[in-house]
């Protein structure tokens, strides 16, 4: 199974060290804003709002937990936010207005429950003290020690003494990302038993804990990277929570988050699929004109009623026949040379993408033959190898050219807009199987995918780097699951 928590550690760790996110210069620096922090600092202080306090030691090499960008800045926690904890429960005390409040029995990470809340009362000094607002980082001080979220709600809440109430000094200062870097210290030791002992963690170990400083946009953008990348892992706990006794089901539900863009995140930066398409329909032409390809008949537009589940705004339906050309001709090549063959048994079953071949001269194969070349798309049309997903991309063909069995469909994507490995996954999917199946035609033990299936398949189009991104995400989590 995929031990999404370790991936969840790393992602974090990387990001933090600024591995994840561009550095720009138009961001400026940490150094900058925390000079912007002091003057905010300074006018708190001025204006009787917090106190002074005494200058914390330089931070030495020694200290500086890991690595991060020249243009970041290793601070304490306690020169970002004004912390504080809330009022002590005591059964004397009856002094005040009776209020609700919450206990680190309320808070997880990054949530809160919030179902009967006991009250207590508070003072006005109190109140002030232990109230905390929408955007305050809350922390347990002991039991989860470092459990962390914030609060979300527009009204407000009390707290009790064993929680950290964090808020921030200055608006330049991005909240989530120093509650994504607390998961990331719980996680690796640095505030829990094994650097703190039995003190918990106390308002001292808050105001001292190192921290990087990264300017402003930055840190929006390593929060926002860690929150859609958390995002696809909690889509794979899901289904590895529902499928946990049935591997093959497992991945087949991957592969389907994975053609309906869940397990990727949209980029602005990609444009769009429906740009793409027309690069393609472009290519397209250029090639029929070169006579490369056949030109055929414009495929029927789509209808909503086609169309089988929802993707992302920026995606695109086409037909699987506007992207792609059908049994290809082959490369011209001298009848001596030698040339992979590769028979339908030498194609794996289910979610692999492998095949084994042998080698054959060029004129032995070039007729009666499917042919095929490195980075064209094979599929199986006969049954049972359709339903057993016998499909694969050709790759390290001896002179880049292969041939095999007739009973391949092969595929060739226009140009290089659309990657061999995501039509592929397309593929393998639970929809084009079973639409396959209904298609079928021909005599029991014989029957094939009817002709015009694939050519009118529907396939959500995603932009060409979030192809990428799909197949890199599929594989990566595909190969981490027991077989």
């Amino acid at each position: 199974m995929i031990d999404t928590q370790s991936i969840r550690t790393k992602i974090l760790d990387l990001a933090m060290r600024g591995r994840l996110t561009e550095q720009l210069p138009e961001d400026g620096t940490a150094e900058e804003l925390y000079q912007q922090i002091q003057v905010e600092k300074q006018a708190l202080i001025k204006a009787g709002k917090i106190k002074k306090e005494k200058p914390l030691p330089e931070i030495t090499e020694g200290e500086k937990p890991f690595e991060i960008p020249e243009s970041w800045k290793w601070v304490y926690l306690g020169e970002l936010f004004q912390h504080n904890t809330g009022k002590a429960l005591n059964a004397s005390d009856r002094q005040g207005e009776l209020l609700e409040y919450i206990t680190t029995s309320n808070l997880y990470w990054d949530r809160f429950e919030l179902d009967d809340l006991k009250q207590m009362p508070f003072t006005e000094s109190e109140i002030e003290k232990c109230t905390v607002k929408k955007g305050d980082l809350l922390v347990c001080e002991g039991g989860d020690i470092g459990r962390s979220a914030i609060w979300p709600f527009d009204y407000e809440m009390r707290i009790q003494n064993h929680i950290h109430r964090l808020r921030r000094y200055s608006s330049g200062i991005y909240t989530e990302f120093y509650y994504y870097l607390l998961w990331l210290y719980k996680q690796t030791g640095r505030i829990n038993g094994i650097e703190i002992g039995l003190q918990g963690f106390s308002s001292k170990r808050v105001h001292s804990l190192i921290v990087p400083l990264a300017p402003y946009a930055e840190a929006i953008r390593v929060a926002e990277t860690i929150k859609k990348a958390f995002s696809t892992l909690d889509t794979i706990d899901e289904l590895q929570t529902k499928y946990a006794d049935n591997l093959t089901v497992l991945k087949s539900k991957l592969i389907d988050a994975a053609i309906q863009g869940k397990l990727t995140e949209q980029l602005p930066e990609d444009g769009t699929a429906e740009e793409l398409y027309q690069q393609i329909q472009e290519e397209k032409q250029a090639l029929i004109k070169a006579g490369k390809i056949k030109k055929e008949k414009p495929l029927p537009e789509i209808t909503e009623s086609e169309i089988p589940f929802e993707i992302p705004a920026n995606w695109k339906w086409c037909r699987i026949g506007d992207i792609v050309s059908f049994n290809p001709r082959h490369m011209a090549l001298d009848d001596g040379l030698p040339v992979s063959f590769i028979p339908m048994p030498r194609v794996l079953e289910g979610y692999n993408n492998r095949h084994s071949s042998e080698e054959r001269v060029w004129k032995d194969v070039k007729t009666g033959y499917s042919n095929f070349c490195d980075g064209d798309v094979g599929v199986a049309k006969i049954t049972p190898c359709f339903q057993n997903r016998k499909s694969v991309v050709f790759r390290n063909l001896l002179n880049g050219v292969g041939a095999g069995t007739t009973e391949f469909t092969v595929m060739r994507p226009i140009g290089s807009l659309v990657h061999p490995d995501y039509l592929l996954w397309f593929c393998k999917s639970d929809g084009f199987i079973k639409k396959g199946v209904e298609s079928f035609n021909g005599s029991v033990g014989q029957a094939r995918v009817d002709k015009d299936y694939m050519k009118m398949c529907l396939l959500p189009l995603p932009p060409q780097a979030e192809q990428k991104r799909i197949v890199a995400r599929l594989d990566q989590a595909l190969a981490m699951i027991e077989v």
